[in-house]
């Protein structure tokens, strides 16, 4: 074990001396930072703590990023963490490199001001910046677990107020609090975990002395952490306990227990205001010491980004929980009350925010939803969108639009042309990738109708067992024509299918016909259990939206914002990797991905703003009809070393009719760093420089990597920036793989009949595998896509895909 220390610490040292001299390599591979758990998950606000940073690679440590103000850190120690290398039984291949398994303790300052939520902070090493941790700020003080404490009716006491920490150290864990409470208290439980990376579904449990159950909650939540309010019902001794919903335990199931007479916002009424104004809401918790109304202004600009905080500060003290406020452009109205059937349906004109409640059973009787009716122009093009559950609202909600007798107005014909089916396992409702039983028949851009959803392919790989990919934004597959997204169990028919006129009749194929309607559930990538929809008008005249629960009637009031507008494309942009390790002479691609579900679908210029000196990013375009495009970050062999991490932005322009639209990239949410890294250890290129490829044809490219550092592993590389149409062809199991020993292989592209006559650059990409692998770039090479040519009497013709 000492040999491997020594070992580890020299390649640290050589390490080191890379990021200080010019010309010296680096004598093992680079392998950047991951940080795995940090201990204790939180610290209280305006107090000094010591944390332990579990990890690999994190040898060097140097200076701690956070992504706020008030929050500073800097490392106290570093060292290694002997750990026994077990080879993997009945395997041949040669094991993915592990960074080296480290322990760093940080000393982590926290302002008084500094308000209570979760942070992410990153650590700088001479290896580059590590993942995103994240560490909560609370506002009380806080208490470790003791065991045993697994008694349900006697566990650790402790007095309240407080922020408890623990862990469900192994399956089946349970832990016990007990507290003296006062007789019509309401005391407040919330768990803090999901957030900070735990795998804690929690579930909480109240009892009195006798160990009888007063409440509990978690078990039916849509949040993995729970919540529990209860008031105590005579003054006496009483526990919380706290286990998770699968009786599941372990390090990963850690958490934060605030407890006490605390005050909680339950619900703020309405749920948001138009940017620029001032809005009187209502709020409703315990403990809100009489409060009843709180006055908040959105700055002018808060449009464009959606969302606001709110910290609600009561006689009390400060909630507990931080609401977010919707902030829109369009004029606001209340629901106006008794518009729960289609004879009383309240009359909106557009544009317009409707701010309103679905009553619950528990108040009045059942209703059929609540309804609006608007006037619409023939062929004006509206959206519709719910402001709900991203809010905290429990509305599950669904919408639908009606002719002005409350009859379903036709969106769609779908006419199923092939069948195939799922195999391999279940996929969740946001999953892009499929496994079919035959994709016979299926191309990229074809459309698929997948249950209830309709969905178009974004890419067929050539390998047999791979996935299916599917158009969507982020991690999550985006449905067409107003579908929802579903989960979809394991042999799920599958269908290709084209997308016809509402009414449109067709001979019978032995297949399904699919008939949609202006109807939507879960509005796709961004917006969860909320609605969306675009809705263009048929005709000139009235017209009904219902919006309810799809559950059916529940036992609380579930309030709502529900905004029609007229459609005005737009787009987002988010991009990965957030925070490149760029070596120097070395080039990372980072991959732009836009949104058009907002309408736009002509080009973005893409723009890196705030690269430091040595480091730069030449100007990208995502095409018209393209939903991405790749960025080089590239290091120069010069650059200065100990260059530290700096914050960058990427920024995509586009002109939309007379607008000049401006988007950054996860504006809002991004804690994007660049970090300057030793040379790299793959160097890739590519022949020819230039590919020209006529649509039906293929050509062969071949590529070459240059192993340094050491680096031994064979190389798994992909071909990154393709146009529609262009793929890789002819790959075996393992794609486009370097073995070890081997230096170059050569590939095929080919263009299919359909493609697009384009010229655009494409990138083949060498991952230099490990726990936390790095990704080499080859400079540009030219792809330029032409019209298929068909010799026909003697001169060549252009052949056109024709689209029925």
């Amino acid at each position: 074990m000492k040999s491997g220390i020594t070992l580890r610490r020299l390649g640290l040292v050589f390490s080191l001396l890379a990021s200080a001299c010019l010309g010296l390599k680096a004598q093992l591979p680079l392998i950047p930072p991951t940080i795995a758990r940090v201990t204790p998950p939180g610290v209280r606000r305006g107090s000094t703590a010591t944390l332990t940073v579990e990890g690999r690679s994190l040898d060097g440590a140097s200076k701690v990023l956070f992504d706020a103000r008030g929050l500073t850190g800097k490392v106290l120690s570093v060292r290694d963490v002997p750990e026994e290398i077990i080879p993997a039984r009945f395997s041949t291949a040669a094991p993915v490199p592990q960074g080296a398994k480290s322990e760093t303790r940080l000393e982590v300052q926290i302002a008084p001001d500094v308000k209570a939520g979760t942070y992410r902070f990153r650590l700088q090493t001479p290896l580059g910046t590590s993942n995103a941790a994240s560490l909560e700020v609370g506002g009380l003080r806080e208490i470790p677990e003791a065991e045993p404490n697994d008694a349900l009716a006697a566990g650790q006491r402790v007095e309240l107020p407080t922020t408890l920490m623990g862990t469900l150290g192994w399956p089946g864990d349970v832990d016990s609090y007990s507290f003296q409470g006062k007789a019509g208290e309401e005391y407040v439980f919330q768990v803090v975990a999901a957030s900070l990376g735990s795998e804690l579904q929690s579930v909480l449990v109240l009892r009195d002395a006798t160990g009888q159950e007063l409440a509990r909650a978690g078990e039916y939540s849509r949040q993995a952490d729970a919540v529990l309010a209860a008031k105590l019902p005579m003054e006496g001794t009483y526990t919380i306990s706290i286990e998770d919903l699968e009786k599941k335990g372990g390090t990963e199931y850690f958490y934060r227990l605030n407890a006490g007479a605390l005050p909680y916002v339950q619900e703020v009424f309405p749920l948001g205001l138009r940017a620029g104004e001032r809005a009187e809401l209502g709020v409703r918790g315990v403990n809100l010491g009489g409060l009843e109304k709180v006055e908040v202004e959105a700055p002018a600009g808060a449009a464009d980004w959606g969302r606001m905080p709110l910290q609600v500060k009561t006689p009390r003290g400060e909630a507990l929980k931080k609401v977010m406020l919707a902030v829109g452009e369009e004029p606001e109205v209340m629901r106006s009350g008794g518009n729960d059937s289609v004879g009383r349906a309240q009359r909106v004109t557009l544009p317009v925010t409707i701010n309103g409640k679905i009553k619950g059973r528990k108040k009045t009787e059942p209703a059929d939803g609540d309804y609006y009716r608007f006037e619409a122009r023939k062929g004006e093009r509206l959206m519709i969108e719910v402001a709900a559950a991203r809010l905290g609202s429990p509305l599950d909600s669904v919408v639908e639009v009606l002719d002005a007798k409350a009859h379903e107005i036709p969106r769609a014909t779908i006419r199923c042309l092939v069948e195939t089916s799922q195999t391999l396992a279940d996929r969740d409702s946001k999953a892009r990738g499929v496994r079919v039983a035959s994709r016979m028949g299926i191309q990229e851009n074809d459309y698929i109708m997948w249950g209830d959803e309709l969905v178009q392919v974004s890419f067929v790989p050539e390998q047999p067992d791979a996935d299916i990919m599917l158009k969507g934004y982020g991690e999550e597959r985006a449905p067409l024509l107003n579908t929802s997204p579903q989960a979809h169990a394991l042999n799920s028919p599958i269908y290709k299918a084209k997308i016809f006129e509402p009414g449109k009749e067709f001979p019978p194929n032995g297949l399904p016909i699919f008939h949609l309607t202006y109807r939507n559930d879960d509005g796709g990538p961004g917006y969860g259990q909320d609605s969306r929809m675009d809705f263009t008008a048929p005709d000139n005249g009235e017209y009904l939206l219902r919006i309810k629960d799809v559950r059916g009637p529940q036992d609380e009031d579930a309030a709502y914002r529900l905004t029609v507008r007229r459609v005005k494309q737009d787009f987002t942009l988010t991009a990965q990797p957030a925070n490149p390790n760029v070596p120097r002479g070395g080039r990372v691609p980072v991959t732009v991905e836009a949104d058009r579900m907002l309408g736009y679908d002509g080009p973005i210029e893409l723009e890196v703003k705030g690269l430091p000196k040595g480091v730069a990013a030449k100007s990208e375009t995502i095409p018209a009809g393209q939903d991405s495009a790749v960025i080089l970050v590239e290091a120069a062999e010069g650059a200065a070393p100990g260059i530290e991490a700096t914050p960058f932005e990427i920024v995509g322009k586009a002109k939309i009719g007379n607008r000049d639209v401006v988007k950054t990239a996860d504006a809002g949410q991004s804690f994007r760093v660049v970090s300057v890294l030793p040379p790299p250890d793959l160097v890739v290129a590519a022949e020819p420089k230039e590919i020209v490829l006529e649509a039906g044809r293929t050509m062969a490219v071949t590529l070459h990597v240059q192993r340094r550092n050491k680096f031994q592993g064979r190389v798994p590389c992909n071909v990154l920036n393709l146009p529609p149409g262009v793929r890789v062809v002819n790959l075996g199991l393992n794609g486009v793989l370097v073995p070890e020993g081997e230096t170059s292989r050569t590939f095929t592209l080919k263009a299919e009949d359909w493609a697009q006559p384009i010229e655009q650059p494409i990138y083949v990409v060498a991952t230099a595998e490990s726990n936390s692998p790095t990704f080499h770039a080859s400079p540009p090479l030219i792809l330029k896509v032409s019209s298929k040519q068909i010799a026909s009497s003697g001169r060549t013709q252009v052949a056109l895909r024709e689209v029925k």
